[in-house]
């Protein structure tokens, strides 16, 4: 990188491109944003944070629904839905946790890997608490616009949650079967 006259000049294999200062601050800040929402209304459960930046008529297009339900995939509208499904995922999992490894940011879009972490102690989907604890990873491209997220689509594999959060649950049914078949048989030897 070599500064010049207010904008940073970036040398790579690609055709030359100025990009100027306040984009690289702009990217910061949008950056600084979605680490808010990570730390603070994730892994804190801050839900007074989502009116502070996010935009009123937000959209998330991510794996399950706001109210929990089996459809795999959906629209979250506004602040008031992403508050329901921050609750939804804490309710579900307490201890959850995002880890956010890589944040990358161009103009208004930002994309940010994440891991989330968490025991399954509460109501999922149709899944009451199995105990099970889980690790997913994902990705998240977001939009911001005047310091405010206006939309983003969040992709993870839900299959492989829903693996995690049945495994146990599917070993105890066929560990119970097995037991009963046992037993059926013992009764039958003389």
């Amino acid at each position: 990188h070599a500064r010049r006259g207010g904008f940073v000049r970036v040398y790579c294999d690609m055709p030359h491109r100025k990009i100027q200062k306040k984009d690289v601050c702009m990217s910061e800040a949008n950056k600084a944003l979605l680490q808010r929402h990570f730390d603070e209304v994730l892994n804190q459960g801050k839900l007074e944070v989502i009116d502070e930046i996010y935009a009123v008529d937000y959209t998330l297009d991510a794996p399950v629904q706001t109210d929990g339900s089996a459809k795999m995939q959906g629209q979250t509208s506004g602040r008031d839905g992403l508050k329901r499904r921050v609750t939804l995922f804490r309710t579900a999992f307490p201890d959850i946790h995002f880890k956010t490894p890589l944040y990358v940011a161009e103009g208004d879009w930002v994309t940010v890997r994440y891991i989330f972490t968490g025991t399954h102690l509460g109501p999922f989907r149709e899944l009451e608490p199995t105990g099970a604890l889980i690790e997913v990873m994902g990705i998240l491209i977001a939009r911001v616009e005047s310091g405010c997220i206006m939309s983003a689509v969040s992709v993870f594999d839900s299959g492989d949650m829903m693996r995690q959060l049945t495994a146990g649950h599917h070993h105890d049914r066929t560990r119970d079967f097995f037991h009963d078949v046992v037993n059926s048989l013992k009764e039958m030897l003389p």
